[in-house]
């Protein structure tokens, strides 16, 4: 005769804090972790935190809890390119973004100026000259002012890219990716061939997949500073592209001065990454997110 399995049932009405796993539903076991997904489910409704609740962690299942497919965290690729992203913003709020204040404006290289020649005059009559001279000094630090701006910049958004991309490559090969080389068009056949199912949908129709690349678009430029660089941002995102009336784009022309992105565009690519890298892991490798 076949053994019933006792299904074990947690009081919760025991647990008050939330830094205590069982609070949220979360069960150590036999070095796994058990999820009650309906006590899970709503402890993040009471808490506020849906974001953190995947779809797939409530499908129907024969077991009262669920246990994770994989052991360890980075088993789940998805934690790569999460914890990757997320440094990245660090940083770039935390250190590069900061030190743009640092560099110094044309307003306060007016100031500087007016004050250190009226520390050497006692004369009325020398104060429209050190304000004239003041002016011209602000006048002159503009265009260094924008190029460094301009400079660090895209120092950081290539940074972004390069980084992306090196993760995309470690990701690839411990999926099995062999070849000596890799780029954007071996990442998304792969990718596709990774899918097995053909009526799986393809990379280029993942979520934010044209942040992913128009980054990619934008570093190539920045990086080769050619015309068919430019060309190619110029097709696929033309509002990207700076064009003007007096002159058009030579190769060796400094690619910073032919791009065009909003203010805010470093800030809000990281969360479009997070999408695509969501979509990604979901639909190729049939993760949770």
């Amino acid at each position: 005769m076949k053994k019933e399995r006792k299904t074990i049932r947690f009081d919760y009405s025991k647990v008050e804090s939330k830094s205590d796993f069982q609070y949220w539903g979360i069960h150590p076991n036999r070095g796994r972790l058990h999820i009650d997904t309906k006590r899970y489910k709503l402890a993040c409704e009471y808490e506020g935190m849906c974001d953190h609740m995947p779809d797939g962690m409530f499908r129907n299942r024969p077991t009262p809890y669920l246990i994770p497919k994989h052991k360890t965290r980075y088993n789940y690729k998805y934690n790569i390119f999460r914890d990757l992203i997320v440094g990245l913003k660090e940083d770039w709020q935390n250190e590069y973004k900061p030190f743009f204040k640092q560099v110094r404006t044309p307003d306060q290289v007016y100031e500087q100026t007016r004050l250190t020649r009226m520390q050497f005059t006692s004369c009325s009559d020398d104060y429209d000259d050190i304000d004239l001279t003041a002016r011209l000094d602000s006048f002159r630090r503009i265009n260094k002012y924008e190029e460094i701006l301009n400079s660090l910049y895209f120092q950081f958004i290539q940074k972004i890219c390069v980084e992306i991309n090196r993760y995309v490559l470690i990701v690839c090969r411990e999926l099995g990716y062999k070849g000596k080389d890799f780029g954007l068009p071996t990442f998304y056949s792969f990718s596709d061939g990774l899918a097995k199912d053909a009526q799986k949908p393809k990379v280029k129709s993942f979520k934010e997949y044209h942040s992913f690349n128009r980054l990619n678009k934008i570093n190539n430029f920045l990086k080769h500073n050619t015309l068919t660089a430019y060309e190619t941002l110029k097709k696929f995102y033309p509002k990207n592209a700076v064009e003007s009336e007096k002159m058009n784009y030579e190769n060796g022309m400094y690619a910073g001065y032919w791009i065009k992105l909003d203010a805010n565009y470093i800030d809000e690519l990281f969360d479009k990454l997070l999408i695509f890298f969501g979509d990604w892991c979901k639909n190729i490798l049939g993760e949770c997110i």
